[in-house]
């Protein structure tokens, strides 16, 4: 059973800026620097926070199966049927009656699980991500959001994790493992990355989108309990305690030696063999570049690109950071992490610096190696989530009590944005901006009727404009005149001499 806690936030709070830039408005919009308690949800019990590696949204679900949603909000991935960003975190009315237990939080998509093994999502569909059966769009690059829930054609799911354009669920109590979306990278695990060529006189490549989730046959043999996502990356653990890795292989991400993508699960070699396997409850997480879980005794073993600078891991090899930690939870943002174990939680990586790792105003914004959070000492926490420029963290109610709170601003102006962003005002290219191009700037005065014809008007006085003056020689001047009238001179001396 989850533990229950109180929702703790660090990082940006300017979410359309956030990724992108610094904050417009640091008045309205401040960096939290350190963890710290909002005050529209002090008292309200968690469950599970869920972020991703790509995602500028957030995501919490409280312990009576209610759904807390904030952030950007760009393509309807927050669910409440608008496109307005959310500075505060808001009840997901759509799901009333659901009790969801999981979820998880692509770039622009959300997927959650409920208590029945029904499967929700929302958000951008625009390569099939929402594993709902279908796109709806009428033009090959036109995106097809829902800004509701919908139903994913998978059930009886128990678990589910998203990479940055695709979603990958295990559904049945065989654990089997299914994937929709973008098949680029070979991330969905289908043996192909359905690539194909747009046009016949030229090469342009395009990969045809899996809307409807699709059982992985690869591992169909394979009972798998854990699932984590990257951007374009799958890591999973099955019954066995063995670990599956497939989809984009930069970096080393894929723990196999060799920067290749693989289109279908390959089992990773881990130091010890068969001696050194992943217990049931091993640890997994997944970052945009990097690879984590942990093995027999505890261990930790991390594979990837773990830093901005320095060389990769290509296989997994132990990271000696948390040797002899009881480690609870660890969370692999874009370019930053985090862990919780014992009474401790720490955090490092290279952010934005805009306090997403929660060093507090007096401490550093970055760090290579991983650092003890100060205002976390001595406090439980049982899980934290790491997305883009933020983290979330899970803290026993107990020892929320004298951190720092920070109330959101209003969104009561989320409906007015959301009305210009559905407008297609704010993007280039929307039927709105399209209308606009069309119409004229201003509009055409009416025609007046033919009037009499006028008086000759009295002769006005013109004045002339004065003829202008040359300007005055300047000494250049003057000494270039000298300078011709002695050459002259001399010419004409020349020329009597001559005669």
């Amino acid at each position: 059973m989850a533990a229950v806690g109180e929702l703790l936030f660090t990082g940006m709070t300017d979410w359309k800026n956030i990724g992108r830039g610094k904050t417009q408005d640091e008045e309205k919009y401040p960096n939290i620097l350190q963890p710290t308690r909002l005050t529209t949800m002090v008292g309200v019990s968690i469950v599970a926070v869920c972020g991703g590696s790509a995602s500028a949204h957030c995501m919490a679900i409280a312990e009576d199966g209610r759904v807390f949603t904030w952030g950007r909000n760009e393509a309807g991935q927050l669910g409440h049927g608008d496109l307005g960003n959310r500075s505060s975190p808001t009840v997901i009315k759509a799901l009333d009656g659901v009790k969801v237990v999981a979820g998880s939080c692509g770039k622009n998509h959300s997927v959650v699980v409920t208590d029945t093994g029904a499967s929700y999502a929302w958000g951008s569909n625009k390569h099939g991500q929402l594993g709902v059966g279908s796109i709806a769009r009428t033009k090959p690059k036109e995106d097809d959001n829902r800004l509701v829930p919908v139903i994913c054609t998978v059930a009886n799911t128990s678990a589910v994790a998203c990479g940055a354009e695709f979603t990958t669920w295990i559904a049945g109590e065989g654990g089997a493992v299914y994937s929709a979306g973008l098949p680029q990278y070979g991330q969905l695990g289908h043996g192909t990355d359905h690539e194909y060529n747009m046009n016949q006189g030229s090469v342009k490549l395009a990969y045809e989108a899996q809307p409807a989730p699709r059982l992985i046959s690869a591992l169909s043999e394979r009972k798998v309990l854990k699932v984590a996502c990257g951007h374009n990356h799958t890591v999973v653990v099955d019954d066995k305690g063995k670990i599956w890795t497939w989809g984009f292989g930069g970096y080393g991400r894929l723990g196999h030696k060799l920067q290749k993508d693989e289109f279908s699960p390959r089992m990773v070699e881990i130091q010890g063999g068969e001696r050194n396997l992943c217990p049931p409850d091993c640890i997994l997480a997944a970052g945009s570049t990097s690879s984590w879980v942990t093995c027999l005794q505890g261990q930790m073993y991390a594979f990837g690109k773990l830093k901005t600078t320095g060389d990769n891991n290509m296989y997994p090899i132990p990271f000696m950071d948390f040797q002899g930690w009881n480690l609870r939870s660890v969370a692999a943002g874009n370019t930053t992490f985090a862990a919780a174990g014992g009474d401790q939680t720490i955090t490092w990586g290279q952010g934005a610096g805009q306090g997403e790792l929660g060093y507090g105003p007096a401490g550093p914004k970055s760090s290579a190696n991983p650092k003890l959070v100060e205002s976390l000492e001595e406090k439980m926490v049982h899980q934290v989530a790491c997305g883009v420029g933020h983290t979330l963290f899970i803290i026993d109610p107990a020892h929320a009590e004298g951190l720092p709170t920070w109330e959101p601003p209003s969104d009561e102006d989320a409906a007015a944005e959301a009305a210009v962003a559905a407008a297609g005002v704010k993007r280039k290219g929307g039927p709105a901006a399209a209308e606009a191009k069309k119409a004229p700037k201003k509009a055409p005065a009416p025609k007046k009727a033919p009037a009499a014809k006028k008086q000759p008007a009295a002769k006005k006085t013109i004045v002339k404009a004065a003829p202008k003056k040359k300007a005055a020689p300047t000494v250049g001047d003057l000494s270039k005149k000298s300078a011709a009238a002695r050459k002259a001179a001399v010419a004409r001396m020349g020329a009597e001499d001559s005669d």
